[in-house]
Order: structure tokens, then C-alpha cells, then sequence
């Protein structure tokens, strides 16, 4: 298992918009010219269950089952909105659904 390239997040302050991932790379695929990394993180107790990300990236990050850390940037869109209803009340709402992304800081 070779030791992927990774980019240090700053001690000191920390950046707008970027996160630290550590976890162990599930699977990998590429579409285009893009690479999707899926990671699975540490469970932060015994009684919850690990979290799932998908970083995308120009190079590879890592290969199924290496433990990886890597800086991303925290991105989103929103999507087409719908009408929802609420049961108890009958009142309704329109709902906006936002999609996160990772892009990994090459």
C-alpha cells in the first residue's frame, strides 16, 4: 500500500471552507477526468457508526484499504426545490435540498 500525497492543514489558523479527513479509502473511480475517492471515517464511539465521504480529485488519493488524511474544500449546490406538506399542521412549504462536495487541496 503506497503512502499517498497529502497537503498538511495549517496548524495556526484554520482555513475558511476546508476540512481534514482521515479514514480508510473503501473504493475508487474515476469519471472523465475526475477521481472519486470514497472514505469511511472512525466512529467517534462504539455506539455510532462511521461516517462516509466521497472526496474528488485530479490525481489519486489512496487505494481500497489504505488509511488516508487528506485537506479538502467544503463545497455545495442546491437542486430544483419541491413542495412539501407538513401532517400535523397542513401547512406548506417549499423545500431546497443543498448537495455537499469535497475537492481534495492538490
Amino acid at each position: 500500500m503506497n503512502a499517498p500525497a497529502v497537503t498538511p492543514m495549517p496548524s495556526a489558523k484554520p482555513v475558511p471552507m476546508q476540512v481534514l479527513i482521515r479514514g480508510r479509502v473503501e473504493a475508487t473511480r474515476r469519471f472523465d477526468k475526475t477521481r472519486y475517492t470514497r472514505i469511511v471515517t472512525p466512529a467517534p464511539d462504539p455506539y455510532s457508526r462511521p461516517q462516509t465521504v466521497e472526496i474528488r480529485s485530479k490525481a489519486s488519493i489512496g487505494q481500497a484499504g489504505d488509511e488516508i488524511t487528506v485537506v479538502a474544500m467544503l463545497g455545495g449546490y442546491s437542486r430544483k426545490p419541491f413542495r412539501a406538506t407538513d401532517k400535523e399542521t397542513g401547512e406548506v412549504s417549499t423545500i431546497t435540498p443543498v448537495d455537499l462536495t469535497l475537492d481534495a487541496v492538490e
